[in-house]
């Protein structure tokens, strides 16, 4: 053993021993807070980088579903109006009940019979435009439908 420990009292021994043990756990406390710090500040900085990266990808995403969308309904707006005219060629009217059961039927309704007697005549290419427009607007309705659900699918696909 060591000549000058044998020479110390015990108590000497036992605060040395004490301190020496403090001094290390403390050391050891201040070298993992630190690493600890560090670890927790480079995971927000990744954390921020992978959120910047996801927000490019969600955006290039949304733009290439909205521009892929608009050109769509601009097609399908340019189509189905302009034929009315190039179909519906002679001056024919239809009587009152049938514009009356067509409008009761749009909303989803029983058509009123008193309206029917009261209902005057409509021309056929005026119901073909309405009938055009209605349908331009369900396929309108339709390609946003499609648009929104691949928005949906290629956002959930981003990591």
């Amino acid at each position: 053993m060591i000549p000058f420990l044998t020479a110390l009292p015990f108590a000497t021994k036992l605060a040395s021993a004490t301190i020496a043990f403090t001094a290390i756990f403390l050391f050891g406390m201040y070298l993992g807070n630190k690493i600890g710090v560090s670890s927790c500040h480079e995971a927000v900085i990744e954390a921020q980088r992978h959120s910047m990266e996801t927000q490019e990808k969600q955006s290039a995403v949304t733009d290439k579903i909205v521009t892929k969308y608009v050109d769509r309904i601009k097609i399908v707006k340019k189509n189905v109006v302009k034929e009315v005219k190039v179909y519906v060629k002679d001056n024919i009217t239809l009587s009152g009940g049938f514009r009356v059961w067509h409008d009761s039927s749009a909303n989803n309704e029983i058509p009123d019979s008193s309206r029917i007697a009261n209902a005057k005549a409509v021309a056929v290419e005026d119901v073909a435009s309405s009938v055009a427009g209605n349908y331009g607007i369900c396929h309108e309705n339709s390609a946003t439908l499609i648009s929104l659900q691949d928005w949906v699918r290629e956002q959930s696909m981003i990591k």
